[in-house]
């Protein structure tokens, strides 16, 4: 069994834009929190998070999830909602904790060696924090450059595969999307992106999926050349089944939801029911291998 967890599913507007008066953002400060959305990022149980953004502290209190067990940091680029490297420098509490301790009674572990993979933009920007703000502690932080279609295995059940996204980035950045193995399952985590490049394309070729989630951020609006809508993001479910990429039992969501063109989560999941589409939320939990239902 593996777990997939949507630990943010927000575009780098936010939902609700704090600074958006529109219907949809009015509607968001309102609801019962379904959608309120933080900056899009994902957890692969419990030890591989995807993505860095500023608000993760709070959403993995929120959601529950225990940042110290993360071993692996995978970074799809340098935009500032996907990848804020001062949220590392928060494992120096750890060393303030540890040398503060006089006694027993605080009983603080060590930390968990992690590994940050990225492009080289976001290595040299990840390093420069480190040593700028963090270099008086060992962190613990290992920064690691990947290339695309360059496969990297991260332990003995775990391989992870950049590939290629659609996507304008910082400075002419290449882009990822990431496909992950682990033991017999494949997940696909392609947000930031429009429809995929032939190569991409040409490289999931020799994988069926069993979770894939996909970038929407223009809901019901125009798709453009680096961002999915929710009827792109169709399609390209149905080319995934058509091509056999793509199980027949497989979980497919959609994230990266921007809110000027996204109508409310509980309209969108009933529209969406029909397609075999699930709808992310902040806090979904993506199960297979043992219920292959989305679970909260």
């Amino acid at each position: 069994m593996i777990r997939f967890l949507l630990l943010g599913t927000g575009s780098s507007d936010l939902s609700p834009s704090p600074w958006c008066a529109c219907d949809y953002c009015a509607r968001a400060r309102e609801d019962s929190g379904e959608d309120q959305r933080g900056f899009s990022c994902a957890l692969l149980y419990p030890d591989v998070l995807i993505d860095c953004p500023p608000d993760l502290p709070r959403s993995a209190v929120q959601w529950g999830v225990e940042l110290y067990k993360v071993r692996h940091l995978l970074i799809t680029h340098s935009h500032y909602d996907h990848f804020s490297p001062e949220v590392l420098l928060l494992r120096r509490s750890v060393h303030w904790a540890r040398k503060g301790a006089d006694d027993d009674s605080l009983l603080v572990p060590e930390l968990i060696p992690l590994t940050v993979y990225g492009n080289s933009l976001v290595a040299e920007g990840c390093r420069t924090v480190l040593k700028e703000e963090g270099g008086r502690y060992d962190l613990k932080i290992e920064v690691r450059k990947v290339k695309r279609f360059e496969p990297v295995r991260l332990d003995e059940r775990t391989v992870v595969h950049p590939l290629r996204a659609a996507h304008l980035g910082s400075e002419g950045e290449e882009c990822f999307i990431y496909l992950i193995e682990r033991d017999q399952w494949a997940i696909l985590y392609a947000t930031d992106t429009g429809w995929f490049p032939e190569e991409t394309w040409d490289y999931l070729r020799q994988f069926r999926l069993d979770i894939a989630v996909v970038d929407a951020t223009f809901g019901i609006g125009s798709a453009t050349d680096d961002h999915l809508n929710v009827s792109e993001a169709i399609k390209l479910k149905n080319a995934l089944l058509n091509n056999g990429l793509l199980k027949e039992e497989a979980l497919f969501a959609v994230t990266h939801l921007s809110p000027h063109w996204t109508p409310s989560y509980r309209y969108l999941a009933s529209a969406l029911q029909a397609d075999g589409v699930i709808v992310g939320k902040d806090g979904l939990w993506l199960t297979v291998g043992y219920r292959n239902l989305p679970s909260e």
